[in-house]
């Protein structure tokens, strides 16, 4: 039956039926027909013939005798017309067949029919000219019509269906201009530019388009040089997007700010295809400026007297691209590009101050200072920011001495004398105009009051009198206690000799803490802690205070207990506790010297205290430099007890772990939330790499040798195969174990230096022209109870290949006796030739 049912409405005349139906706006029930009944047929065959019948009139005007008798089987609805949704009109030939009529469709409709769809959307070629909706002159500048089109030709052909569309849009018909501004804009101009991007022909007909559209009607999509350069960028083709920058800036389709706005789009690596994120990743962070970078650089170059300073820098640091930041603010600088506000420069010196180096910190600290405060002293050490925030505090606090209305001397003398009540003192104020009293005022007059109500009587007159008491420490601690009835804590802040301005130092007041705490001198303890309280409203445990504390009492168990209790909170020390704990526990150590030992603790118990406590810090989210973490690392290295290299193994793993682990989970987590997993490893990479520089790598290789063995401790003090347990290797090799190690935890090496270091110590121990200068060089190789190629198997054992030393290990010779110029004689003076070489 269903084929047979689409044969018939194939025919002409059912299409003329069903184009009928649809036109026709009257009800189902007032159709003409042309035939009856059987009933009526039947009654009026005696009377009619069949020509009458045949010319019968309408029903509207013949009564029918079977209408109104029986009710139809099926619900009877009204066809009305919709104008809530456009009407397309199609006229010319379909199917083969000549339409005379009009048929309209609304675009709903439309998209509920996917034969008709079919038919419609076949714009992209020029045969049937005219057989199309959009031929006709109606709807060949209908957007509605061509969107709906483009996203059915989308959905099933993909790409082919939209360059059919594209073909239909731009060849097919004439005179259709896309829109620039709206959402159909956004829908096209992304359909189009995004397929442009795989096909980079098809590409430069849409550029050609809109540069035409520009040429005729000085309009174009503004989004289009970003999402064209901004995807080749994100697609990883940075020379594609720098060449496709230049053609549209020659197009006059490009501007400064639209150059600018692609900088994010050269730091995501979301879009990328599958295994090439991982390359970029580790190409940016072994280069501090990546390829996409570069290409940004590219683009700025070919725009003169550009203003992106202060943009690109906040962008890079936000995003985490430190090191990058700092390369862009030489290229910007050398093009004259420079900070317009300390703002613009603030981020990255904060970044410099925390993870740069040195040269790099003092570098950006003398242009900061040419820049914004040529009077000011180059050489002035610490950090920018905080010199910048005191002087704005100088002057506040001058301005606000010059404005001050009332002298507080002479107020404290009023409330002091007792001829005087309240209510005349008050009325007196009142009459001279005065808006604020001073703390010593205001000390005074709480001295005078008759216990706490009478007290907080008195603040609410002097308030509905219009007068303050002023925001400071000492006043918001008079209204609290009050309220609070702790009478015996605000007596002692009333009769403290400290001027009541001593209460806004912090310093001084922690001082102070520290100073009854270890004269157990509780009531003055609990005073000055109030005090704090109210300095500190944002902490009110005061954990960072309480750390410091401890220390000072050199209580160190109780301070372990404090940052155990901020860890379960995961919470952190501050940087001052840190800076604080070191210079409290770490004894001073001269430089090139080894530490000199505590006169508490151990060398070796030092370190290990200060790392107790930040293996608590740094994974609550604290901040330690890396020059602390090398100084840690230098005391450990250089101790001479066996145990202490246990303790430096155990804290370059965790050092490697912490940093590595945190930046790998930070960089899932941003993952998911579509942003560049680079962005958060570049602070902790950072960090790392300024720990482990090449020249920590080579001082963990001579640390390892500077061990002494003698010819009876030898069998002793052996270590294990990395990968044979049972072979025993000789001690002096531990540093390179320990970099194998490190290296599989996710560091990387200079191979390179290791090499030199480790034929530096073998030069040393087996040379025969250069004796060292150093005691302690000439009594290891005075006690040594190694041959040399027992050492140098060791050597290649604990590395695991023999490609350390590129082939010099075939001359044993030529290994233990490296090269020496005459320039490098004249820069060790302290090296003495042995006998035989003289």
């Amino acid at each position: 039956m269903r084929p047979a049912l689409l044969r018939l409405l194939k025919r002409p005349s059912a299409v003329s039926i069903l184009d009928n139906l649809t036109a026709t706006p009257i009800g189902i029930e007032q159709l003409d027909s042309k035939y009856r009944c059987l009933r009526c047929t039947s009654r009026s065959s005696k009377h009619e013939t069949l020509s009458e019948t045949t010319h019968r009139p309408t029903p509207s005007t013949v009564e029918d005798p079977c209408r109104g008798k029986r009710p139809f089987s099926f619900p009877i609805y009204e066809i009305e017309e919709s104008s809530e949704h456009p009407i397309l009109e199609h006229t010319g030939v379909a199917d083969g067949q000549e339409h005379r009529g009009t048929t309209q469709y609304p675009i709903e409709q439309l998209a509920l029919r996917p034969d008709k769809l079919e038919f419609e959307s076949d714009v992209g070629h020029l045969n049937d000219i005219g057989t199309r909706l959009v031929d006709g002159t109606d709807n060949r500048f209908n957007l509605d019509l061509w969107e709906e089109l483009l996203r059915y030709r989308q959905r099933h052909y993909g790409d082919t269906g939209t360059i059919d569309i594209w073909e239909g849009l731009t060849v097919r018909v004439d005179g259709v201009r896309l829109p620039v501004e709206g959402k159909q804009a956004e829908f096209f101009w992304r359909s189009f530019v995004d397929l442009g991007l795989r096909r980079e022909i098809f590409l430069t007909d849409v550029v050609q388009y809109a540069v035409k559209l520009m040429e005729n009607h000085n309009s174009h999509w503004p989004k289009l040089y970003s999402r064209i350069v901004g995807g080749f960028l994100e697609q990883g083709s940075p020379n594609r997007a720098v060449e496709w920058h230049k053609r549209l800036q020659s197009a006059r389709l490009a501007t400064p700010n639209d150059t600018l706005q692609i900088l994010p789009s050269a730091l995501s690596l979301s879009s990328l295809p599958a295994g090439t994120e991982w390359a970029l990743s580790n190409e940016l962070e072994m280069s501090p400026l990546s390829p996409r970078l570069k290409a940004f650089q590219d683009m700025c170059s070919t725009i003169p007297g550009h203003q992106f300073y202060g943009p690109v820098i906040a962008t890079l640091t936000r995003h985490g691209h430190g090191e990058s930041a700092i390369s862009m603010h030489s290229f910007l600088t050398h093009r004259e590009d420079h900070p317009q506000t300390p703002t613009d420069i603030q981020p990255l010196l904060d970044f410099v101050e925390k993870f740069g180096l040195r040269k790099e910190f003092n570098k950006l600290r003398r242009y900061y200072k040419r820049r914004f405060d040529p009077e000011a002293s180059v050489d002035q050490p610490g950090p920018i920011h905080l010199a910048q925030h005191a002087q704005h505090a100088q002057h506040a606090e001058k301005n606000s001495q010059d404005e001050k209305p009332f002298k507080d001397d002479l107020g404290a003398k009023l409330f002091a004398t007792r001829a005087l009540n309240f209510d005349m003192i008050v009325g007196g104020l009142k009459m001279i105009g005065v808006t604020d009293i001073g703390p010593r005022t205001l000390r005074e007059m709480a001295t005078r009051a008759h216990g706490n109500q009478d007290l907080l009587d008195k603040l609410k007159i002097l308030r509905q009198s219009g007068i303050s008491i002023g925001n400071t420490v000492f006043s918001r601690l008079v209204q609290k206690l009050a309220a609070q009835n702790r009478d015996i804590l605000l007596s002692d802040i009333l009769r403290s000799d400290q001027h009541p301005d001593v209460f806004e130092d912090k310093r001084t007041q922690e001082s102070m803490l520290v100073s009854y705490y270890m004269a157990r001198d509780w009531r003055l303890y609990n005073m000055t802690l109030a005090v704090l309280t109210e300095l500190y409203p944002a902490t009110p445990d005061l954990s960072d205070i309480h750390f410091r504390k401890h220390l000072a009492a050199w209580e160190l168990a109780a301070a372990c207990k404090v940052a155990d209790e901020l860890a379960l909170r995961n919470q952190t020390l501050s940087e001052d506790s840190v800076d604080y704990m070191a210079e409290q526990v770490l004894t001073p150590r001269r430089m090139h010297h080894r530490p000199p030992p505590g006169q508490r603790l151990s060398t070796s118990q030092e370190v290990v205290f200060i790392f107790k406590i930040l293996k608590r810090v740094v994974p609550a989210g604290g901040y330690v430099s890396a020059a602390f973490w090398v100084e840690i690392l230098k005391r450990l290295g250089m101790a001479d007890a066996w145990k202490d290299w246990a303790e430096l193994r155990h804290l370059c793993h965790w050092l490697v772990r912490q940093y590595t682990s945190s930046a790998e989970a930070l960089s899932q987590t941003d993952t998911q939330l579509h942003e560049s997993p680079v962005q958060t490893r570049s602070q902790d990479r950072r960090i790392l790499d300024l720990v482990f520089t090449p020249q920590m790598q080579a001082a963990i290789i001579s640390w390892g040798f500077m061990f002494r063995v003698l010819d009876t401790t030898a069998s002793k003090f052996t270590i294990p195969h990395p990968s044979k347990p049972d072979e025993k290797l000789v001690p002096w090799v531990r540093g390179l174990i320990l970099l194998r190690e490190l290296e599989k935890l996710g560091l990387r090496l200079d191979k390179r230096l290791i090499s030199q270091a480790v034929r530096h110590r073998l030069a040393m121990l087996y040379s025969e022209h250069v004796l060292s200068a150093r005691r302690v060089n000439r009594m290891l190789r005075r006690r040594n109870p190694y041959t040399a190629q027992q050492v140098v198997h060791d050597v290649f054992q604990a590395w695991g290949d023999a490609s350390l030393f590129n082939g010099l290990e075939r001359n044993l010779e030529h290994l233990v006796n490296p090269p020496r110029s005459t320039r490098s004689k004249r820069r060790a003076p302290g090296v003495r030739l042995s006998r035989k070489g003289l």
